[in-house]
């Protein structure tokens, strides 16, 4: 099978080198001097990289098979291993990554991720990310004091939702559940447009309101000046995208050949 979204492992390591960074992910292992433990690292991208390749599967085709999942979860939860997790440890840390499958897998049934709300779905959406974090916080329970696990909770809504309207161009070619694709191709141009902006904008005043009341404890001015700069580029690539010619690309989405 050839992977488009993730053609090679090369471009697949790049592309993890990219969200380490762009989520402050590569932030936290420097902080914590992870960085330097090199077995480390590289057991933290392998289990990105099983996910990506799950990801992939999930995206490029539409019938799926049960034994072929399960040779993309063995490898995923061998990559946890591997960090010295047990197996009864495995499954609580992978149980977000099988709920956001079941969302992708809920497009086979006509159940579309618009179906969700913004906040459930850009949450389930964010577990990838939410689990490389969590290992690193286990790995280095002191980070707690710099910031606490769940206060990442709104910078990840805002990069996903950010990462949906991104990929919107290359994922009209595959069957990712990119929720932004398919509300423009369900809901129309202008809808999708106000929904969204109308979801950034509240929860980019609830990001302020929380942290508001936490910027003298650890670096929660940072991450507020981090999520407020993620907020505002969001907007600018929402405005950008409704406003581009790419959208006239929208009847090329393999999706619709799926919905009636």
């Amino acid at each position: 099978m050839t992977l488009k979204k993730y053609p090679v492992e090369k471009a697949t390591k790049e592309k993890i080198n990219e969200l380490f960074t762009y989520r402050k992910l590569t932030d936290l292992l420097k902080i914590t001097g992870l960085d330097k433990n090199q077995e480390f690292v590289s057991h933290l991208y392998d289990v990105q990289y099983q996910i990506y390749m799950l990801d992939a599967y999930l995206e490029n085709q539409w019938e799926l098979k049960k034994e072929e999942l399960e040779v993309y979860w063995d490898a995923i939860n061998l990559s946890l291993q591997n960090l010295g997790y047990k197996k009864k440890q495995i499954k609580p840390l992978t149980e977000e990554i099988k709920e956001y499958q079941k969302i992708e897998k809920n497009c086979r049934k006509e159940k579309w991720p618009t179906r969700e709300t913004f906040s459930n779905f850009y949450t389930s959406k964010s577990c990838d990310v939410r689990l490389i974090r969590h290992l690193i916080y286990k790995a280095n329970p002191g980070l707690k004091k710099l910031w606490k696990e769940d206060s990442w909770i709104y910078y990840d809504l805002i990069t996903e939702l950010h990462d949906d309207i991104a990929d919107v161009g290359e994922d009209i070619h595959t069957y990712n559940g990119n929720r932004f694709l398919i509300s423009l191709l369900r809901n129309g141009v202008d809808k999708t447009h106000d929904a969204y902006e109308h979801y950034l904008m509240n929860i980019t005043e609830k990001a302020q309101i929380y942290f508001s009341k936490k910027l003298e404890t650890g670096k929660n001015k940072q991450l507020a000046g981090w999520t407020s700069a993620q907020s505002k580029a969001t907007l600018k690539l929402l405005n950008a995208r409704i406003s581009s010619t790419l959208l006239s690309k929208l009847s090329q989405a393999l999706l619709l050949e799926h919905m009636n």
